[in-house]
């Protein structure tokens, strides 16, 4: 395409908005608000995500041994399974010091004998089934009962579950409703130039030459809302980030740069995406002539 051609194409699209610049301006007002539900919506899973992985990492699995089991060999067996990443024998006698060291008492036991068993904690891999890995571990011999914090895990990913369904259903309600503001808009336009776009049919012009100031109309909407919820989105993350930081400095949450790394692309192509579908939609029905 000839730059004179793009010039010409640009021009076109700009005098359209303009010449609806109040329902322009509505449309990227709205556009700017459906993208900042995808982009906060982002930052929401993204964290979940990176929560669940730091408390995975943190899970560890309590093995707890039969009487004749040989923890060595166990050991050995439990490294091999995958999702294991190293594995560590705690003693009943070490699990009695512990015991009553943190409870603060010596009169741990009522008769002499120590009822503890010996025990295995194992320290999970990052990438981890762990339903799976539990199974696993249940049926070597001389494990007893395995313990970990399951009620813990199943919320986790439960909130991972539901923050997926309805930020997936929020975003496709959000993007028919950017689809229908930004073709109503452009329709404006379309609409305005109909028999101006009706001669220039008979007098041979392409539908592609007709379509294209359309387009970028639907794309100059999308980017500019685009652009706007970026902007937003990543200062507001940078601000809530220090608040979290200074208020609950436990909360971990992925860095600015992690989380503009992925939204200076996404934000900007959907807003694209949108813009430009929008515009094909609009400029359908006024070609058939």
């Amino acid at each position: 395409m000839k730059p004179r051609t793009i010039c010409y194409y640009a021009k076109e699209a700009s005098m359209g908005l303009y010449r609806n610049r109040l329902m322009s301006l509505t449309a990227i007002i709205t556009i700017t608000l459906s993208l900042l539900i995808l982009g906060y919506f982002y930052i929401i899973v993204s964290n979940c995500n990176h929560f669940a992985t730091m408390a995975k990492a943190v899970l560890e699995l309590r093995v707890y041994l039969t009487k004749d089991a040989d923890p060595i060999e166990l050991q050995t067996n439990m490294v091999k399974i995958s999702g294991v990443e190293n594995v560590s024998f705690v003693s009943k006698e070490d699990g009695a010091k512990w015991l009553e060291k943190n409870l603060g008492t010596k009169d741990l036991y009522v008769t002499d004998e120590n009822p503890l068993p010996d025990m295995v904690n194992v320290k999970l891999a990052k990438e981890v089934k762990l339903e799976n890995l539990v199974a696993k571990l249940r049926k070597l011999h001389g494990v007893e009962e395995v313990v970990y914090g399951k009620n813990f895990v199943k919320m986790v990913l439960m909130v991972e579950r539901i923050v997926w369904i309805v930020g997936i259903g929020l975003i496709a309600i959000v993007g028919l409703f950017v689809l229908y503001i930004i073709n109503n808009t452009i329709r404006l336009t379309v609409f305005a130039r109909r028999k101006e776009i009706e001669i220039m049919k008979l007098v041979g012009a392409t539908d592609g030459f007709i379509r294209w100031p359309f387009i970028l109309e639907g794309i100059f909407l999308g980017l500019g809302g685009a652009l706007v919820a970026l902007l937003i989105v990543s200062r507001s993350y940078v601000f809530f980030g220090k608040y979290i930081e200074q208020n609950a400095p436990f909360l971990q949450l992925l860095s600015e740069q992690m989380i503009n790394g992925v939204l200076l692309w996404l934000i900007p192509a959907v807003g694209f995406g949108f813009g430009m579908f929008g515009g094909l939609l609009s400029i359908k029905k006024f070609l058939r002539v």
